[in-house]
């Protein structure tokens, strides 16, 4: 594949966990677990773009 192609694809995954991230703190009773998933998929999808 392409390189541009996955780095496409972890930029998306990177955006939509912190759409979720946001979504999830607007909450009013926090599921951490979610939160923590969230934020551990967008530092992991960032560290793949070479940021």
């Amino acid at each position: 594949m392409p390189d541009i192609l996955v780095q496409i694809a972890f930029l998306i995954i990177f955006i939509w966990s912190v759409v979720m991230l946001v979504q999830d703190f607007k909450v009013s009773r926090k599921a951490w677990m979610n939160i923590l998933l969230h934020a551990s998929v967008a530092v992991v999808s960032i560290h793949f773009l070479g940021f």
